[in-house]
């Protein structure tokens, strides 16, 4: 009966996928994923979480991204930590994975064990930590201007038991890499989009 109520009330003040919207956060207020949330659909409800439920779609009326509500984004099937101090993961950004993966199977790329690679402006750390997760062997450097940011690139990257795998330094693009002179073998950007009337 809440989901519905609260389906109909996100849908009126026009918040986009509201049925959606509403499951997350009421999953993320219980603690639970969607499946078990289906599961327990009888469960009763104690006045404090129907207050923290409310207060999350209070938040989400306000047009608060949904990642940014429950503090986490899916990226690569890996959880990763975010808030508004980085920019939400996008899907498409996965294709860059993919990319190196599909270089690295053709032969393309050094063999993982001493593969180099660096993503500039990692942000939360989605790119360098989804590589080095799935480029076993591999040394991965990231930087990023924001220290903000890199607490979240760390965090995530100590989440996924990378953090001696994963290298962060904070500058802009390759600054903090200029000194040392150091070459790799495969470097990702996915920095954020830029709308068309601000390209001058």
């Amino acid at each position: 009966e809440l989901l519905r109520v609260t389906t109909d009330y996100l849908r009126e003040k026009g918040i986009e996928s509201p049925r959606l919207s509403a499951e997350i956060l009421l999953a993320h207020q219980l603690n639970l994923n969607r499946v078990k949330l289906y599961l327990n659909f009888d469960q009763p409800l104690q006045d404090e979480e129907v207050a923290g439920f409310r207060a999350f779609v209070k938040r989400r009326l306000k047009r608060e991204p949904l990642q940014y509500i429950t503090g986490i984004q899916e990226f690569w099937s890996l959880e990763f930590i975010v808030a508004p101090h980085v920019l939400i993961p996008r899907p498409e950004s996965e294709l860059l994975i993919e990319e190196v993966i599909s270089l690295s199977r053709q032969g393309r790329l050094p063999e993982s064990e001493g593969l180099k690679i660096l993503d500039l402006g990692t942000g939360c750390g989605a790119l360098a930590v989804s590589l080095a997760k799935e480029m076993e062997g591999a040394a991965v450097w990231a930087s990023d201007i924001s220290e903000e940011a890199l607490h979240f690139a760390r965090l995530n990257a100590l989440k996924h038991s990378l953090q001696d795998r994963v290298e962060f330094r904070q500058g802009d693009l390759w600054s903090p890499f200029a000194e040392e002179g150091l070459s790799f073998d495969v470097i990702v950007s996915n920095p954020p989009y830029i709308d068309s009337c601000g390209i001058a």
